[in-house]
């Protein structure tokens, strides 16, 4: 057989000389010796942008390779050879060919479909008899040669591709070559929202089996009723029929069974067993064996079985007998420095990462992972939704619109079905014996139509202990038996709950939703929290867990996270890849801050007496862990006391405070945690898992006290207070100067401000637009009077400012003889929603850090701050900028009493009482005007916005919901703003 290039532009051949697909089980001699040889390391390279370019003859033994560049295996194409083998390429929805070529699904590109050419020289170990080669990824299909005779070929780009090469390879010296193409009729299957890679992404390795071998198998675990008995089952599908005897070792027992017809059953029972959950991931380990007809034992597999049951059950979902709550994320695998190509170091920590912030479940969003990280999830304790590698976005919805017509797939096209069905079996085959896996989803995106409710079928069919999930059904009604659960994305919640008003039928998840794209994840606590309002919403995945961000060097020299574009990979959708609660370089972002206190298991409520503990587990009794009960006083940790309290899954319970509030102090907090009392895999004892405040802010008032000298003159007006004077412009009404001793703290007068750099989805909701007025207002804000007068020895001045769009604003200042400026701004306009109502000061202070008082510690947000804790917090203003990959607003802080300012010269405090607070080196507008990081101006300076609010971020999604009205911020005729400033003590 030769290969064929007509294959790649045909729905019907995916797979030729392809092995089935099995379960992805370790193997070994019965010694311990490998069965396998990894051919990760250097390959010999060639990179052509056309198929009909590929080099004459290179799989023969005998081409000469000395002329060939190298390239790592695994690694994506596009990441190697300095730009020598095309660009990554960012599209979300439409394809990568759309606008170059006009061809319809099953056609490809012919003028552009790049191919890697890959061959390795390799010897065969000693002793190998049956011997094949497993590819774990190739993006998006791959031709195989082995010594010069064609192999195989395989397309589907996230599931295994196996070939026997016994016939094929020699003692010594063998060659392997393969052609990895970027474009086949499976392409049009894959258009998923990310980047455009090829090449072999994932590892690659050799492998042999003994004569009598257990080629597949199936571990099923079933209980009781009553959960006090279970079961491992073990379905063992041999190579061969050769007389074999199989035995498994678990449970601390022993069972056997003779193969028949090359198959075996095993079952072992146990009694009382221990579950697994994502809250206690038990796992039992096995050893099978397989022996011959000789009694001699041929090899052995190792591995681990979970028992857990997930059901449907009076219309919710369960597991192990209790309705679960979906706290997920979706995960795209990524790095920002392999692209698709991702380590093991890169997948743990993202596992322990999710625990550390109570994410209970992962959808491998749009394909299945590496195997590797569906072993982390067992052990660790995630929920999977494992999801076919099938996406055809582009078909069927075009610039927004819903348009399915002819060329929508796989929808009813009988020439699609096998294909999306191959697609669904590989996964099924590689993934099987995973516990943490719950549901196989459909794919994603795809419309709908009988290809789906036949892969639905199917999954039903080889595998009933677990559900069905697929959200296309929410386009396309006409087959709802395809999803066991209703499905939808960034269904706002008050919509949620009116659909299941009318729709009762089926527990209902969001399997996208809190769209996290740059400053977002605005009002999650409206969804978590109804999820225990209603049972039949069972929560959701946000949207997404990592940016799809790349690191590149800047036009400055210095490493960037770039986006699409900045390979000149057009036509792109931009930044729109980068939608993470994790940048690309894997620091948490403050959505993080949110999602681990939305997402905790506990709900704890202090008050002054003590505090209730609300269980939201399912299996994990609250006296697991140490409940500590602090004290502060004006943000001031007074006392620490650990106790026990005893609440079941599901129950409340109620500690008492064992210390007594103070009668002084402006600000009480009581703060109860719940702290790991052993090392966990993810965390070490003391970890905190989730916490909760009752704060009491008593009124303290700062005296602006009298005996500071007021000098009216005819140009500007001036206060003297000790070492600190003032002076304001009486045609600008502004303060101009604030200089304590010899330090100037201004670098230009202080100017009203309305503006807040736009975030991304304030940019996808026409915020910019809309609000365009206040953009500038401040900057253009004209003043019409300004008067000084002596007041019960306090000068006051006052202000008068007409916007440009006719608004007023009136503005008193109030100077103490320490120094202290008490500042308030009045609103004279109609009512109107604003982005923010305060005062800008740009301060002649470099490297300056703020330590405050307030909300904390990560930035916050008008909708983004039940995650947030009122205490003492410090930063670095040139570190404030959160790393949003196109500069937008960040780095505000709600709640905010007082703010010091420090540099090397002195310092400076802002306070009021629970104002935003934002310091930054950048002004809103240079913030706006910035794409890249390397945009923005060498910091020279630090921005101190004090306002009454700002607007929410958003976050139900990033292309047109806008905040919720109850985050807006509502300026009311007479609305008053009122905050202070003084040098620090």
């Amino acid at each position: 057989m030769t290969f064929k290039t007509e294959w790649l532009a045909d729905p019907a051949v995916f797979a030729v000389n392809r092995l089935p697909a099995h379960s992805s089980h370790a193997c070994t001699a019965p010694d311990g010796a490998a069965f396998t040889r990894s051919l990760d390391g250097q390959w010999k390279f060639a990179y052509v942008s056309r198929v009909q370019d590929v080099p004459e003859g290179f799989q023969a033994p005998d081409f000469d390779l000395s002329a060939w560049d190298e390239i790592a295996v695994p690694g994506v194409i596009q990441l190697q050879g300095d730009g020598k083998y095309g660009t990554p390429h960012y599209v979300n929805t439409m394809y990568p060919w759309d606008g170059h070529e006009n061809i319809v699904p099953g056609q490809i590109p012919q003028n552009y479909n790049p191919v890697g050419c890959y061959a390795l020289d390799f010897d065969l170990p000693d002793g190998w008899q049956n011997t094949g080669v497993h590819f774990a990824g190739a993006d998006s299909a791959l031709a195989v040669w082995c010594n010069g005779a064609f192999v195989g070929y395989s397309e589907d780009t996230f599931t295994p591709a196996e070939f026997d090469l016994s016939a094929l390879v020699h003692p010594g010296k063998n060659r392997l070559a393969v052609q990895v193409f970027r474009f086949c009729s499976g392409s049009w299957l894959e258009d998923q929202d990310f980047w455009r890679f090829s090449g072999l992404f994932r590892g690659v390795h050799l492998f042999t089996t003994p004569a009598v071998h257990l080629q597949d198998l199936t571990v099923t675990g079933t209980l009781a009723d009553d959960w006090q008995s279970g079961a491992l089952q073990f379905a063992c599908r041999m190579k061969t029929e050769a007389p074999a005897r199989i035995e498994a070792e678990v449970f601390g027992k022993t069972v056997q069974a003779v193969c028949e017809d090359g198959a075996a059953q095993l079952c072992a029972e146990v009694e009382h067993p221990a579950l697994w959950s994502a809250e206690h991931p038990h796992l039992y380990p096995y050893t099978l064996r397989v022996y011959d007809e000789t009694g001699a034992c041929t090899e052995q597999i190792t591995g681990r079985a979970g028992l857990r049951r997930i059901e449907m059950k009076d219309g919710l979902m369960l597991v192990n007998g209790k309705r679960i709550v979906i706290k997920g994320v979706n995960r795209h695998e990524w790095s920002c420095r392999g692209g698709r190509c991702v380590t093991m170091d890169e997948m743990l920590w993202d596992v322990v990462n999710m625990k550390r912030h109570n994410i209970n479940a992962v959808r491998t969003s749009h394909y299945p992972n590496d195997p590797r990280f569906y072993d982390l999830c067992d052990e660790y304790g995630l929920y999977v939704m494992d999801e076919t590698n099938l996406e055809t976005h582009g078909t069927w919805q075009k610039l927004g619109a819903v348009r399915p017509d002819e060329n929508t797939i796989p929808n009813d096209r009988p020439e699609w079905k096998d294909i999306v069905l191959d697609r669904a079996a590989s996964m099924v085959g590689r993934d099987k014996n995973h516990p943490c896996i719950l549901w196989w989803s459909c794919g994603n995106e795809s419309f709908g139509g009988s290809n789906l409710q036949a892969m639905s079928d199917w999954f039903h069919a080889v595998d009933p202990t677990r559900l069905v999930h697929y959200e296309g059904l929410f386009q396309d009604r006409r087959y709802p038996a395809t999803s066991d659960m209703e499905s939808q994305m960034y269904t706002p919640q008050k919509e949620v709950q009116a659909f299941l008003a009318a729709h009762p039928e089926k527990p209902f998840i969001l399997c996208e939703y809190s769209h996290a794209m740059g400053n977002s994840c605005g009002g999650l606590e409206r969804y978590t929290e109804y999820a225990y309002q209603e049972p039949r919403y069972q929560g959701g995945f946000i949207w997404d867990y990592i940016d799809q961000g790349l690191e590149k060097q800047g036009p400055d020299g210095k490493p960037f996270l770039a986006y699409g574009g900045d390979y000149g990979d057009q036509p792109t959708d931009y930044n729109f890849c980068v939608n993470g609660l994790v940048y690309a370089d894997r620091e948490n972002s403050p959505k993080m801050q949110e999602v681990r206190h939305c997402y905790q298991n506990f709900v704890l409520r202090p008050d002054d007496r003590g505090v209730t503990v609300e269980n939201r587990s399912l299996f994990t009794n609250a006296a697991e862990y140490d409940l500590a009960l602090r004290l502060y006083r004006d943000g001031w940790l007074e006392t620490e006391q650990l106790l026990e309290v005893q609440a079941a899954p599901g129950e409340t319970a109620r500690a008492e405070l064992p210390f007594a509030l103070p009668e002084d102090g402006a600000h009480i907090t009581v703060e109860a945690a719940l702290l790991l009392k052993q090392d966990a895999g993810w965390a070490e004892a003391g970890y905190e898992v989730a916490c909760g405040q009752w704060v009491l802010h008593r009124e303290e008032r700062g005296i602006v006290a009298p005996g500071a000298e007021l000098v009216d003159g005819d140009v500007n007006i001036g206060v003297k207070a000790g070492d600190v004077s003032l002076i304001f412009s009486r045609s600008a009404g502004a303060l101009v100067s604030y200089r304590v001793g010899d330090r100037e703290w201004l670098r230009q007068p202080v100017q009203l401000n309305f503006w807040r750099a736009s975030t991304d989805n304030d940019r996808g909701c026409g915020m910019p637009a809309e609000y365009a007025p206040f953009a500038t207002a401040g900057m253009f804000a004209r003043c019409l009077g300004a008067k000084a007068a002596l007041e019960w020895g306090i000068p006051v001045i006052r202000a008068d400012y007409q916007l440009p769009e006719g608004s007023r604003v009136a503005v008193e200042f109030r100077a103490g003889l320490s120094g202290r400026l008490e500042i308030t701004m009045i609103w004279n306009g109609k009512r109107v929603k604003a982005p923010e109502f305060g005062m800008m000061f740009l301060l002649e202070s470099r490297q300056a850090d703020v330590d405050y008082l307030g909300d904390g510690p990560a930035e916050t947000a008008a909708d983004r701050r039940a995650g947030a804790r009122f205490g003492r917090f410090g930063f670095a203003v040139e570190e404030n900028l959160s790393g949003y990959v196109i500069p937008q607003e960040c780095g505000g802080r709600t709640g905010v009493y007082e703010a010091t300012v420090t540099d090397g010269a002195g310092s400076l405090t802002f306070g009021g009482e629970g104002i935003f607070f934002s310091a930054l080196p950048y002004t809103p507008l240079e913030l706006e005007s910035a794409r890249h990081p390397y945009d923005l101006p060498n910091p020279v300076k630090t921005v101190v916005r004090c306002a009454l609010g700002q607007m929410g971020v958003g976050g139900d999604n990033s292309w047109g919901a806008t905040p919720h009205e109850e985050d807006m911020l509502w300026l009311e005729p007479g609305s008053r703003f009122t905050f202070w400033m003084q040098p620090a003590d």
